[in-house]
Parts: C-alpha cells; structure tokens; sequence
C-alpha cells in the first residue's frame, strides 16, 4: 500500500483515485454483497453513526477532502464520512480481517465507492508524510499501548493544517439512574477490572486525549466531553437486551474467572437485573465520550 496516497505535488486528485482504485481491485478491497438485506446494514449503521459518534470530526470536512479513519471497524463511522465527501476519498484502515471484511460488505451494499478499506497498523502507516487532509481516530486509543508512536505516526500523515480528530471512552462519569442500579454499576466495575487486567483497553483515556495530543507536537488542540444517552423506553429496553446479552456470553464468563474477577453466575444473575432494568420506567443511562480537534 506504501505510496498509493499522495497529497501534494502536481498529480491531480484523479490519478490519486485512479491508483487507490486499481490497489482496490488488486486486493478485492471492495466485494460484491452478500445475502444480508441492506435494511440491516442500516439499522448496524444508524446504532453506531458518524453523526452521533464523530459529528464534531463531520463539520471540519470540506466535499473534496482525502480522509483516513485510523481504526475503522466494521467502517459504520467511516461510511458516514464517505458521505459527508461526495467529491473525496476515504480511506479505512483496521488489523482486524473480520472487521474488515464487514467494512467491505457495509460499503458495497451501501454503494459508497468512495471508501475503500485495507489492513495497516496506525503505528506503522503505509502512507506518505502530509498525505491526508484529515484523519480520525475513534475508539482506538484505548486499545493501544504505545500511544506516543501511535499519535506521531497520525501527526505526520496529515497535512499541514489539516485536522485530526479523536475520541476515546471516559468511564469516569457514566450515569446510571433507576429504581435498582446496584447490578448494572456492578456490570460496569467488572468490565473495567477486565480491560486492565486482559489488557483490552483503558477505561479512562478520555480525559488523557488533550494531553497527548499537547505532546505529540499539534499547533491547536481543543477537548471536549459530551454524552451518548439512553432515555426512551425503547432505547433503555434495547440497551439493557444487549448488556444482559453480553453477561450471558460464555466467553466473557471464561475471561472473568481467569483473572479471578467474577463468577460465571454472578454475571448471570447481572444479567436477570439488567433486564429488570430495561423495564424500569425510572432507568436512564449516559455514556460519555471524551473528543479532540488537533490541528497539524
């Protein structure tokens, strides 16, 4: 992939796209769809949108911007800003081939062929220096552990000028409100302990995003905080489905046990009370996320 993406000197956008096309077609990059209806894609892609979870990345993009999502997932996020680019590129990129796969699938059936998506490491991109006009990187910094290499590497495949958006979990101020909210505050103790202890993630990178990007060198950095929150009745009914979903699941039980933080029965009895929950009228919960703009 070294080299496919190249944003200054005389090329013309079209040579640019005419080359991350042909990688596209090399690679199978972008696949026909599968049996799976498009109406389900959408609903996957409403759950988890750009204008919910990267709505302050949105508004500092022009149409014709080349974009790179630093960790794209399943690219639910990233299609939304291929939309938002009608004349521009975006890039995805993710080590996980499973999730790639779906970012694939998610963009075909949805016709954004304006995405394209491939395996690369955001401490090791394969891109040129000052190559994008934006990057995101959503839900990833808490993943890695060398994030100083992690930041730098984003720093110098942005443009002069160019921004970078950030945003990372903040376990600090989640609201949990109810008539019994002993179980899902316990739910939340248990999935903390096991971020740190497996080494998944760390619940509180939210509020380290100004500071990080301070030291990786940045002329302009701005933090904020906002919530995503659960206060429908069939918000707070779905949302508490999918937690009791998640403590009944086999895999969490084994990983819980194996660092001695729970029991498998503890977490299917949190399970019973996430869903008594659900029906609370009184339940409400907010989530918040913690955002940075850094300017190149």
């Amino acid at each position: 992939m070294r080299g496919i993406v190249v944003a200054h000197g005389p090329r013309q956008r079209s040579e640019i796209e005419r080359e991350i096309e042909a990688l596209a077609a090399m690679r199978g990059i972008v696949v026909a769809h599968g049996p799976r209806q498009r109406s389900e894609i959408e609903r996957e892609i409403e759950a988890r949108s750009a204008n919910v979870y990267a709505g302050f990345f949105l508004r500092q993009l022009q149409p014709d911007m080349l974009v790179l999502d630093c960790g794209c997932g399943t690219a639910t996020i990233t299609i939304g800003l291929a939309e938002a680019l009608p004349a521009g590129t975006v890039i995805g990129i993710d080590l996980a081939k499973d999730s790639l796969a779906a970012a694939r699938r998610y963009a075909s059936v949805m016709g954004r062929q304006n995405l394209f998506c491939a395996a690369a490491d955001g401490r090791r991109l394969p891109f040129p220096e000052a190559a994008f006009d934006a990057v995101l990187c959503h839900s990833v910094l808490e993943t890695v552990g060398d994030l100083a290499n992690l930041v730098a590497e984003i720093r110098r495949v942005t443009k002069f000028g160019g921004v970078v958006g950030a945003a990372s979990v903040e376990y600090g101020g989640l609201i949990l409100a109810g008539k019994e909210t002993a179980g899902p505050t316990r739910f939340y103790e248990i999935r903390q302990l096991l971020w740190r202890a497996a080494g998944i993630a760390e619940p509180n990178m939210g509020r380290r995003l100004r500071g990080l990007f301070e030291a990786g060198g940045f002329t302009r950095v701005e933090a904020v905080a906002d919530y995503v929150s659960y206060g429908t009745p069939d918000r707070v009914a779905s949302f508490a489905r999918d937690r009791a979903a998640e403590c009944r699941d086999h895999e969490l039980h084994e990983a819980v046990a194996r660092h001695g933080i729970a029991s498998a029965e503890e977490l299917i009895d949190l399970a019973s009370q996430w869903e008594a929950w659900g029906r609370d009228p009184q339940a409400f919960f907010a989530f918040p996320w913690c955002r940075v703009l850094a300017t190149r």
